[in-house]
């Protein structure tokens, strides 16, 4: 099937590479400026300065996300939207190169512009804020933001290469246990200790593990336990993550999960509220052409693929996940050299600002471009 020419490759080669000092400036300033989910303003207006700077059409606060913004150009026949993440994590900033992902979405679309009236495309390169907390894409779902999109297109930084990851449905609950204060020495039987209430419910957890299903997943942190040593709870919190490979799993997890800080309350006399955090991340749907393609994008760049050698594990969660059981997507992982640093660790967050990361973040956007370019030429490709 026609996807893209030589002549492509060589434009989009020289776009991207004219201008890697902006992009690599780019990601940089991103990543030395962290900013967490729906508080991402500096980084959305650096990514909507400049493609306003570079000929699009830009709407800031898209689809009524103060963070979020929509950046079109092209009358085309096919919708391609490329997204732009740029959220951080608490404590260890730009630990999942979200920088890059962000730069490289800007790159691809700065180097398809002058081609998509050649190759009928509509291009928006969407700002899509709060990946790490909350669901930022979920709240452009709902706005319309996918509606009419032919194929959305991203990549993620990761230790090793995977053109066609799947992914974990989550869920996030916050747990608060309310007991009774009282004096912990004095009069210790007139309180209600509400971070008993919580461990009892982390350990009840604990146990539950050994009868998962396959790649069912819980982790929590206890988020306030008390005041002071001398005074009982009265109140605590949690918050947890529920992963499971597909939304049958998740909901039998939440059912058992339920149970347990149910029965925590319970055995000590607190009670506890479950409240759900955000949206529920569905898991990825990675579609096979565009897969096929990012591929052969990747090979006419001269990107080495490099597999990680321990198997294609499966794990983590996006709220990309949802885009894709809607719209055909391609969520490409992008090794940046970094293991035995991953995702979510201090190294990693050096390494997709390192001389191996900016490589990465550059061939990226060739290869997203060229993905798009071959879903302009043969939209038939991603029919759904």
């Amino acid at each position: 099937m026609p996807t893209f020419t030589p002549r492509d490759v060589t434009a989009v080669t020289g776009a991207v590479d004219n201008l890697s000092d902006t992009l690599i400036a780019l990601s940089h300033a991103i990543s030395a400026d962290p900013e967490l989910s729906y508080d991402e303003h500096r980084a959305a207006a650096r990514c909507a300065d400049l493609l306003e700077r570079q000929g699009f059409a830009v709407e800031r606060a898209s689809y009524g996300q103060p963070t979020s913004f929509a950046a079109r150009i092209g009358t085309g026949d096919t919708h391609v939207i490329l997204c732009a993440e740029y959220d951080a994590l608490p404590g260890v900033g730009h630990a999942c190169g979200h920088n890059i992902i962000a730069a490289s979405a800007l790159g691809a679309g700065i180097a398809l512009a002058p081609m998509v009236e050649d190759a009928n495309i509509r291009l928006t390169v969407l700002g899509t804020h709060a990946e790490e907390v909350g669901g930022g894409k979920v709240d452009l779902i709902n706005a319309g933001a996918f509606d009419d999109a032919d194929a959305a297109l991203m990549m993620h930084p990761t230790p090793y290469d995977e053109y066609g990851p799947k992914s974990l449905a989550t869920e996030e609950w916050v747990v608060v246990h309310t007991g009774r204060a009282s004096h912990a020495s004095a009069a210790p039987e007139l309180g209600l200790n509400a971070l008993d209430g919580i461990i009892a419910g982390y350990n009840s957890i604990s146990m539950l593990r050994q009868s998962f299903r396959k790649y069912q997943q819980v982790h929590g942190v206890v988020v306030d336990g008390g005041k002071a040593p001398n005074v009982i709870p009265e109140r605590a919190e949690a918050s947890y993550y529920l992963r499971a490979v597909t939304m049958d799993d998740l909901e039998d997890l939440r059912t058992r999960v339920r149970a347990c800080l149910e029965g925590a309350a319970t055995a000590t006399g607190t009670t506890v509220e479950i409240t759900v955090n955000g949206h529920v991340y569905e898991s990825l749907k990675p579609h096979a052409a565009l897969v096929d393609t990012f591929t052969e994008a990747c090979d006419a760049i001269g990107r080495e693929f490099h597999a990680d050698p321990t198997g294609d594990e499966l794990g983590g969660s996006t709220d990309f996940g949802n885009v894709s059981q809607r719209v055909p997507g391609l969520h490409a992982d992008l090794a940046v050299y970094s293991f035995p640093a991953v995702n979510h660790q201090h190294e990693f967050a050096a390494a997709c600002v390192s001389p191996e990361g900016d490589k990465t973040m550059l061939e990226a956007a060739k290869a997203l471009a060229l993905t798009a370019l071959a879903v302009g030429r043969n939209p038939d490709m991603v029919k759904r």
